[in-house]
């Protein structure tokens, strides 16, 4: 929990070279999947071109070998800690493709992408949005059930309204949920639409409340990143404006 209590230390352990190093590994090994799955042609890597499955192999032992090394410096702690969890699930997609069916092999791959949560130990700007989360979860946790009960309200209401008119699009809660998560957070698919004027009617005022619960959220989140800034900053200005009086 230390990276997250102190989001502008960077938790790095090896030197910068390799650091960057496996930065570089993370990013190639996300690469060579995109490239394998878009033009490999076929279902898991063990089906295509040795090039796939020994390139997987070759970045598997490196991150492998990271994880071990971290482990024998930071100590029992680390495999506890979320850079230990987040460096194990780079590496786990490997191994797990010992232990599952080959039906599964595709999934496991593509599970490969996870090593982009690597990026939290070396970008503080993500560090600093985790962190912002974690602090501001409390009013998220708030704005989550807001929005769940708006979702249920607005499910019951619009197929109510529209059931008679439309018994193929809102016949159905479940139908009727998947419009209104749409409405609210305005991206309106148009394949569930009122055509009755009580439900367009109700269905303008889901999209007012969907504007202002997509805002929330963010300015919580942006609050929480700027606040110890602003912080520090009052601090500093104090320590001017005294040592000038004082002076």
């Amino acid at each position: 929990m230390q990276a997250l209590k102190n989001p502008i230390k960077n938790p790095s352990l090896f030197s910068p070279w390799v650091e960057r190093f496996l930065v570089a590994v993370v990013i190639f090994s996300v690469g060579v999947y995109v490239l394998e799955v878009e033009y490999g042609g076929s279902a898991h890597s063990l089906e295509g071109h040795p090039f796939w499955l020994w390139t997987e192999r070759l970045v598997a032992a490196v991150l492998s070998l990271e994880y071990i090394a971290r482990w024998r410096k930071e100590g029992m702690s680390y495999p506890k800690s979320n850079m230990g969890i987040i460096d194990l699930l780079a590496v786990l997609p490997f191994w797990l493709g010992f232990l599952v069916p080959v039906a599964w092999l595709g999934l496991v791959r593509s599970m490969r992408v996870l090593r982009l949560l690597k990026f939290y130990r070396y970008s503080r700007a993500m560090r600093v949005f985790v962190h912002a989360l974690l602090v501001s979860r409390r009013h998220l946790t708030g704005m989550f059930l807001i929005v769940f009960i708006l979702v249920l309200f607005g499910a019951v209401g619009i197929r109510e309204i529209e059931r008679d008119a439309q018994p193929e699009v809102f016949g159905s809660l479940f139908n009727s949920i998947w419009w209104t998560i749409v409405t609210l957070m305005s991206v309106g698919y148009g394949d569930a639409v009122p055509i009755t004027p009580p439900g367009k009617g109700f269905a303008q005022v889901v999209m007012v409340l969907g504007v202002g619960l997509t805002a929330r959220p963010s300015s919580a989140s942006w609050a929480a990143m700027c606040l110890p800034r602003y912080v520090n900053w009052r601090r500093m200005l104090t320590n001017k404006t005294n040592r000038l009086v004082y002076e």
